[in-house]
């Protein structure tokens, strides 16, 4: 890690009172470590994302230190390394993470674009159609008019909105349902 570590003789013991809890340790712990971990996620992203995504993964990193029971807190060992490291390290695990995720979110989208696109408009058309008659003519009439676009929505009966939120939540439902049998 480029930073250096804070001085701090009594981690251990500020450790210790972290985990029975002490707020005052946590303030203490965490006005000592944040900016030094802060400027390490942002040199580990580059700069990309800016400020925000590194304060999003510094606070998902202090996060992980108090879940399950302080579960990693515990795991520190100051004979590995500083508690700074041991952050750092944490932190690169997170941004593994959501790296990884935005790889396999970006081909999942990926792979539905080149799905849509190989299915022909008239295929399309009956597609919409099959999802169509599944629904209810009530429901039918909502999606045509304010969901697809298909047709003037002053020319239909109009639907006040709790009633238009209740259709429009039982046709995405059933949309869901029907794009998942039919993928």
């Amino acid at each position: 890690m480029r930073h250096s570590e804070p001085t701090n003789p009594n981690l251990e013991l500020l450790i210790s009172r972290c985990l029975r809890g002490d707020g005052s340790a946590w303030d203490l712990i965490f006005e000592r470590y944040h900016p030094h971990l802060l400027s390490y996620v942002l040199y580990l992203r580059r700069g990309e994302g800016g400020v925000e995504m590194a304060e999003e993964i510094a606070a998902a990193v202090w996060c992980s230190l108090c879940a399950d029971s302080f579960m990693r807190l515990r795991r520190f060992d100051p004979a590995m390394g500083g508690f700074l490291r041991y952050l750092g390290l944490l932190a690169r695990g997170e941004i593994w993470r959501r790296k990884r995720a935005d790889r396999s979110r970006a081909l999942r989208e990926s792979r539905a674009a080149r799905k849509e696109s190989t299915v022909p408009e008239c295929e399309r058309a009956l597609i919409i159609q099959e999802f169509l008659d599944t629904l209810t003519p009530r429901e039918r009439e909502f999606c045509l008019a304010y969901l697809l676009n298909e047709f003037d929505p002053s020319s239909c009966r109009n639907f006040s909105a709790a009633n238009g939120w209740q259709l429009r939540s039982r046709v995405f439902k059933k949309f869901r349902t029907y794009y998942s049998r039919n993928s």
